[in-house]
């Protein structure tokens, strides 16, 4: 009978992770990969394999052991002590060894036997006990578990909202077999946010901004971009602009739309807090950025052969932005300068025109604001010129 232990170089008396790392080793040494044309390194590898499958399974490792243990105890009670290999020969007297009491013998081996079926056996009950523990345990847990889910459901249903999220939230994870809570959690948070978004079409922006917030507490590992958007414009209806730079503050640094977020904190900047300084910066850092976008794509040439179709909307409010922040600080060369690369960029800008045409007045050049009041007019533009031209 091949000792699977010796063969993985261990004691009977090794553990399951000795077991693992003694195969590992032994399994890498004697790959046939490593030994090509050498098919006894083959059969070597065949019996490592077939020692690791016994010794690593826990029910054919009991049985095996238990073979084990009984071959030790019959060779031990046939063999004969008194020979052994490489024993001097006796050159007295020949010594006559007692008769052996095969009944007696027999006894010993049936008794080991005994023992070591009883130890095995005493093993496999206590698995399959703790298995039976376990199963009970886990379902008690999903027992409980499913109950929390009716709690929350009917807290939803109650309207109670933050009740149900905090329910669903002390469930953690979903099993398999709850596919049908881990699909009301989804659901409950879609309709929540619909609901919210409901509430800003009407004006209700307070109740909107109350459950805006309720998922971004319980849900804060989704992105929800829309939703933070959202939230950061019921801010500002409501007056609360260093909440709303807040949101887009926390949208950059999760690298969610950068410029868009740059072009927002500079509107609230300008718009709400009459800081035009501030905005203009948030401007700029958005220009260095939309640069950078240009050159990776186009390349150092970006500006001859860059194309509006593949130029993000939130790049022309960028311009657009910039060029109104230079007009409102007196800047009107800049204020021109940036309403030309959005004419360049976008040929169809009305607004890009009028702002033109603005910088011109202040500047005194009522013959250019002209030029820039007919190209907003040939584009569409059906106001009138504050100035006389002909």
């Amino acid at each position: 009978m091949t000792n699977y232990y010796h063969v993985l170089g261990l004691t009977e008396s090794a553990s399951t992770e000795e077991i693992k790392v003694a195969f590992k080793k032994m399994a890498v040494k004697y790959h046939p990969d490593k030994h090509p044309g050498k098919p006894q390194m083959e059969e070597k590898f065949k019996e490592i394999n077939q020692a690791y499958q016994v010794l690593s399974n826990e029910y054919e490792k009991a049985r095996y052991d238990l073979k084990l243990q009984y071959r030790k105890f019959s060779v031990s009670s046939t063999s004969n002590p008194y020979t052994y290999p490489g024993r001097k020969k006796y050159r007295g007297p020949v010594y006559t060894p007692p008769r052996v009491d095969y009944r007696q013998n027999m006894i010993a081996t049936l008794y080991a036997f005994g023992i070591t079926f009883g130890i095995a056996l005493i093993v496999m009950i206590g698995f399959w006990l703790k298995s039976e523990y376990d199963e009970m345990k886990l379902e008690q847990l999903l027992v409980e578990r499913r109950e929390i889910y009716n709690q929350a459901r009917d807290s939803y249903a109650n309207r109670d909202y933050e009740s149900a999220f905090t329910l669903m939230a002390s469930l953690n994870f979903f099993r398999l077999e709850e596919r049908d809570m881990k699909l009301f959690k989804d659901n409950m948070v879609n309709d929540i946010v619909l609901e919210g978004n409901q509430f800003f079409d009407e004006g209700n922006y307070d109740d909107a901004i109350h459950l805006y917030e309720l998922v971004q507490h319980f849900e804060p590992e989704k992105p929800f971009f829309s939703l933070k958007v959202q939230l950061a414009e019921a801010y500002k209806k409501v007056n609360d602009p260093a909440k709303s730079i807040e949101i887009y503050e926390d949208l950059m640094e999760k690298e969610y739309r950068i410029i868009a977020s740059l072009v927002e904190i500079a509107r609230i900047k300008k718009d709400f807090l009459a800081d035009l300084e501030s905005a203009k910066e948030y401007y700029l850092m958005a220009h260095k950025v939309a640069v950078k976008q240009y050159k990776n794509f186009y390349g150092e040439g970006y500006s001859l052969v860059i194309n509006e179709r593949y130029v993000p909307s939130e790049h022309y409010e960028l311009y657009s932005g910039l060029a109104n922040i230079y007009f409102d600080m007196g800047d009107s060369d800049m204020a021109i300068k940036a309403s030309a690369w959005n004419k360049y960029v976008w040929p169809d800008s009305v607004d890009a025109y009028l702002t033109s045409a603005k910088a011109y007045i202040a500047k005194n050049d009522e013959a250019s604001a002209c030029e820039e009041f007919i190209g907003a007019r040939n584009r569409g533009w059906e106001g009138i010129p504050n100035i006389s031209c002909n």
